[in-house]
């Protein structure tokens, strides 16, 4: 799939009513294996900043859901999942004023729209898993 394809996706997905991070593993069902249902079951919880309590983003959240479903490490590479989910969340925060909780993202004047920020960590996880 696409970078294109992915955005437009997860475009569809918030229409739908999905959350954030329902949307970002959604969009990643071609390299997770997971048929929608059960991304969308797997990431119910996490929207919000975790169950709406404002917490870690739900796109940073869904990325490493989907990226753990993707490269599929086993426990003995722990220390390298931890380092590229540390890539991912660092990315996401360069492009977001060093925020990474949903209450920060979302605070009165906020520059930044969810659906723009689920954009944005489609974009890195892409990039760092396919090319296209």
């Amino acid at each position: 799939m696409t970078l294109e394809e992915r955005k437009e996706k997860v475009k569809k997905l918030r229409a739908e009513g999905y959350n954030c991070a329902q949307a970002v593993v959604m969009a990643f069902s071609d390299l997770t294996g997971l048929d929608d249902a059960t991304a969308a079951a797997t990431a119910a919880g996490l929207g919000g900043g975790v169950g709406g309590m404002k917490e870690i983003c739900g796109v940073v959240t869904g990325m490493t859901i989907a990226y753990g479903l993707i490269t599929r490490a086993p426990a003995s590479e722990k220390a390298k999942v931890y380092s590229q989910v540390r890539q991912l969340a660092s990315r996401f925060k360069d492009l977001n004023s060093d925020r990474m909780l949903c209450r920060e993202l979302k605070a009165p004047g906020a520059a930044k729209s969810c659906n723009a920020l689920i954009e944005e960590g489609v974009e890195i996880l892409h990039h760092h898993c396919t090319i296209d």
